[in-house]
């Protein structure tokens, strides 16, 4: 394959020369392998070089750091990189066959090969033994229907549906453009007529340059408009439900109505236009922050412990003829769970804990990344605003107090006498005492028994089975007018618009706000929204199926690779669970301090250069081992275990890192292999659960408790493809030119001749391409579907992520450009003019539903509705572009109900011939994904069996197993592997992308032609 790359002309280029250079330099100093005396482990020490090099004088790769987003591969000398990583290479390959008692290195690597079923036993204990001869009976399908028509005490499950409508979007630069002329009419002081003419003509030049202030002011109402619905619509669902609540519970509901009163009270204090932006200024830590600004954002509510949260879209449409853009998202609500990635404490301590600076976790990442400090100011001021507002209350132990009483408490005047004025100045001790005086207060004043009272109401309200009306409320999205100059000498020179909007545009979300139905005399334009909440029911349907599944592990041989601390506790572990069990294994180990922050640890640069020697090395020494593998590829499973002393809520950064560089090895060393990594933490680990992962990766054959069942089509691809930038500058005008990793993952699907059904990971992919190539003819995605073919694969489903993008669509935007990889110039390339094979668009995401208290024991592992009719009351799109065709939930649920409020679904939807008419038959489309046929039925199958081979978490019946809700997580999302293979460059706010950077070691060590 030819990897083209071409220099963007304002993209930064990076030199590894000098830290190359020093790789070469120190490996005759150190033999990076030793053999163990049983000759059962090879010994691979790349911490004790890497911290070496770490502390050398290397220089920066990159020649300017300005403006720089990330910054990987984009070489000034590509040649002499190349030359360099394979003298690497070579000198590796040499320190390997000098390793005393190495002797013949092909025969050694196969002498550490066992195979698989040398692990076969129970999973009770760490290690590497499971039960792969074990059968997993019982399974169930089951469907689900959706009948607004029934009575909502016989549902199962229910889903509160948020619906968000804005009109008038193709009008909007004329109504603004209006606004504007208006303004200058009643503010413009000359009697010249021609004067006011020449002010008209500098604004229709603003008009026309796409860089002007007022395309900026389109393109923010256009990015966060939704943003700020989202947020109202918060309040009004909480309104929604406190109207419909029936309950004695007197006190709960006092609660409920005193939470919608501060959210609005804050709103009501921030947007309030007789004072002064600058009133608002306030500082901390060295940082300045203005409260306005912060309370303008979307998500600030969510530090909330009880709050609605807006999760899940299920459709983004935009319809330029009607003028409507409508986002079809899921809610449910917050209940002061537990913050598992923090340690397991409720959201309301963990809190108070950011703003009391006792809260460890942040304490550490703060030394870690003294750059984030300002991230850190800001999250104690936001949540001391926010708590103060929401929380601060009445003595409840006070004379004559009544519950009554939190309804009239005012918690401005009291924040602007004793509060605001500390936070302007600066003697942060006297803040942080006030911040103290409120915890305690909260403490003294019983607020965590009214959270809790709070979110029984709640929790009661939400199981019961009578169905909510339907709440649809109308807003105007105005432009404030403060946002546009009215001095003449402003006017003159072109100038319509407040500074910041070319200085800092997210600064003038202040600008925009919300008003109920009618003309706002402070708007100078604005657009028709609506909000809709629908309380959505799921009944139990008529269609079963029972089926079972088995791994399917003859023939595959493994090679396991250990990453360890260097601890006397981990090496103890490793010692009875590993060692002394007679494993063969090659062992990374380290000293999991390395990254620490403090005193005579590594600074920034040479954290860069101690991770960039370890990335390079692992997977160089790696690769020459693999290539001495004399049998077929994809028989050797490749499992990486990892040890780890650090807990989840405060791990060790060398093992996060190491961690994250054991994923992106094993997505690399997918491609030829079968490779996956798991970790173990030390302390506390769920060692089934955790080898349910390590080896999901394994083949696996389903078959069905009844003949019926049985599916006709032969072979079903699924093909999962993402990207992660490797080289951008901040503001860059030539988008196009910008550099990333296309990366992804196929799974095939075969019927095999006995009825049964066997699902197996074939390869993951990778390459580096400009943008402009990557969304247009992507040669690695060509590759794959010539290979599939060649197989005799004619049907594939083609996953990306949804192209949703959360904007208004104001301006008129090539709807190629906002397909990404869905994009018809891309389908049509993997088509390649054949006629025979079948590519089906598929985007997906998860929105949250509750089950009924009633029915908690559903009985089936999974629920599904495939009638896209039904699944057209969860979103329709108007203009017939796409379509949802299936709807998969968990049917148990693991773990305790406490923590598990609320059961995932994933929502499947496809891109109908409208996008794509020229490249492929839109009939295609429908009949293998819309319409109810057995070539539907046969594809959803497969994909449910895909779901289900992913599983990792199960009670510790086995049969008790949970369905992978999300089998793309670590291609697609936000903890997927483009953001995992993610570092710091030398310069923190400068990242380095490890995965694109090993594409080009990898090519460059596979021979490849540039």
């Amino acid at each position: 394959m030819v990897n083209e790359l071409r220099e963007g002309d304002n993209l930064i280029s990076v030199n590894y020369d000098s830290l190359l250079e020093k790789i070469l330099k120190k490996l005759p100093e150190q033999n990076l392998f030793k053999i163990s005396t049983d000759r059962r482990r090879l010994l691979i020490n790349i911490d004790e070089v890497a911290a070496s090099i770490a502390t050398t004088n290397i220089q920066n790769p990159l020649s300017t750091t300005k403006g720089v987003r990330i910054a990987s591969i984009n070489f000034v000398n590509r040649e002499k990189f190349l030359t360099q990583i394979r003298e690497i290479k070579d000198y590796l390959i040499t320190n390997l066959e000098s390793t005393e008692g190495i002797g013949d290195i092909d025969s050694f690597v196969d002498s550490l090969i066992v195979n698989l079923t040398y692990f076969q036993g129970r999973a009770s204990k760490l290690g590497l033994s499971y039960p792969f001869n074990e059968s997993y009976t019982d399974l169930q399908k089951q469907e689900l229907i959706l009948d607004s028509q029934l009575p909502g005490s016989n549902s199962l499950l229910k889903f509160h549906k948020l619906t968000i409508t804005v009109g008038n979007i193709t009008a909007f630069q004329s109504q603004l453009k209006t606004g504007i002329k208006r303004s200058i009419q009643n503010n413009f002081d000359s009697e010249d007529p021609e004067d006011i003419e020449d002010i008209y003509h500098l604004l229709e030049r603003k008009i026309e340059d796409r860089n002007s202030d007022f395309n900026q002011l389109q393109r923010l109402v256009d990015e966060e408009t939704l943003g700020k619905l989202k947020k109202e619509a918060k309040i009004i669902y909480l309104e929604h439900l406190l109207e419909n609540i029936e309950t004695n519970d007197k006190p709960g509901v006092i609660y409920l109505r005193d939470l919608i009163r501060r959210l609005k009270l804050i709103e009501q204090y921030i947007n309030d236009e007789s004072k002064a932006d600058g009133y608002y200024d306030v500082y901390y830590g060295g940082e300045s922050f203005n409260y306005r600004d912060i309370f303008a954002r979307a998500e600030v509510f969510d530090a909330l412990p009880i709050i609605p949260i807006i999760d899940g879209n299920l459709g983004e449409t935009t319809n330029r003829e009607t003028g409507e853009t409508q986002f079809v998202l899921g809610l449910k609500m917050k209940l002061d769970g537990k913050v598992q990635a923090r340690g397991g404490k409720e959201v309301f301590d963990y809190n108070l804990e950011i703003i009391t600076h006792n809260n460890s976790e942040e304490n550490e990442a703060l030394k870690a990344n003294p750059e984030k400090k300002k991230t850190w100011a800001r999250k104690i001021l936001t949540r001391a605003f926010l708590y103060y507002f929401v929380f601060s209350c009445p003595n409840p132990n006070g004379k004559n107090y009544h519950s009554d009483d939190e309804l009239n408490y005012k918690p401005i005047p009291k924040f602007d006498e004793n509060v605001l004025p500390v936070l302007k100045g600066d003697n942060d001790d006297e803040k942080d005492k006030i911040f103290r005086g409120l915890i305690e207060g909260f403490k003294k004043y019983g607020v965590k028994q009214k959270i809790e009272k709070l979110r029984g109401l709640v929790r009661n309200f939400l199981d019961r089975g009578k169905k909510l009306p339907n709440c649809i409320e109308r807003r105007e999205i105005c432009i404030n007018k403060r946002i546009i100059k009215t001095d003449d000498d402003s006017l003159f020179q072109g100038n319509f618009f407040h500074d910041d909007l070319r200085e800092n545009y997210k600064k003038c979300l202040r600008y925009i706000f919300l008003v109920e139905e009618g003309v706002s005399n402070r708007a100078v334009c604005q657009l028709p929204a609506s909000i809709k909440i629908e309380d959505i029911r799921y009944f139990e349907g008529s269609d079963r199926q029972s089926f079972q599944w088995e791994y399917d592990v003859e023939g595959i041989k493994t090679l396991p690779v250990m990453w360890i601390p260097d601890t006397d506790t981990c090496r103890r572990i490793y010692h009875e669970n590993f060692v002394q069990k007679g494993y063969k294994f090659m062992l990374f180990s380290y000293n999991n301090e390395r990254l620490k922050s403090g005193k005579n640890q590594l600074n920034s640069t040479q954290a860069f250069i101690y991770r960039f020697t370890w990335i390079l090395l692992s997977y160089l020494c790696l690769l020459i081992l693999l290539e001495q593998y004399s049998g077929e590829e994809k028989e050797l499973f490749i499992p990486m275990v990892r040890l780890h002393e650090g807990t989840h809520e405060n791990p060790f950064p060398a093992e996060k890192f190491l961690a994250n560089l054991a994923k992106t090895l094993a997505f690399i060393f997918s491609k030829k292999y079968r490779c996956n990594s798991q970790g173990f933490r030390v302390s506390n680990s769920y060692i089934r659960n955790g080898l349910n992962s390590l080896y999901s990766v394994l083949p696996k054959k389903f078959s069905f408790n009844h003949n019926s069942d049985s599916t006709l089509l032969d072979k079903l691809a699924i093909i999962i493809v993402s990207s992660k930038l490797s080289d951008s500058r901040t503001g860059s005008q030539n988008r196009k030119d910008r550099i990333a990793n296309l990366f992804g993952e196929v799974i095939t699907i075969q019927r095999l001749e006995n009825g049964s059904v066997k699902i197996q990971p074939l390869t993951k992919f990778f390459d580096n391409y400009q943008l402009r190539k990557m969304y247009e003819e992507p040669p690695v995605l060509m590759d794959k579907i010539s290979e599939l073919c060649l197989e005799g694969y004619q049907h594939f489903l083609y996953v990306a992520q949804a192209p949703y993008t959360s904007k208004l669509h104001i301006t008129q935007q090539e709807e190629e450009e906002r397909l990404y990889f869905m994009s018809p110039t891309i389908i049509n390339t993997m088509k390649q003019n054949r006629d025979d094979i079948k590519i089906y668009p598929v985007l997906f995401d998860k929105y949250y539903v509750r089950k009924l208290e009633k029915n908690k024991k559903i009985g089936v592992k999974s629920l599904y509705i495939q009638d896209t009719r039904q699944l057209m009351n969860l979103a329709e799109d108007s203009s017939q572009k796409s379509v949802v065709f299936f709807n998969l939930f968990n049917g148990i649920s693991v773990g305790r109900e406490a923590e598990r409020f609320y059961n995932g679904v994933i929502s499947y939807s496809t891109l109908l011939g409208k996008y794509y008419s020229g490249v492929m038959d839109d009939e295609d489309i429908r009949q293998g994904l819309v319409y109810d046929s057995s070539l539907k039925n046969d594809i959803l199958q497969y994909l449910t069996f895909f779901h289900f081979s992913r599983f990792e978490k199960q009670e510790k019946d086995s049969s008790n197993l949970s369905l992978k809700l999300d089998p793309y997580e670590n291609i697609i999302g936000d903890e997927a592997l483009g953001s995992l293979a993610i570092f710091p460059q030398m310069t923190e706010s400068i990242e380095f992308n490890a995965l694109a950077f090993l594409t080009e070691v990898n090519d460059a060590v596979d021979g490849v032609v540039f």
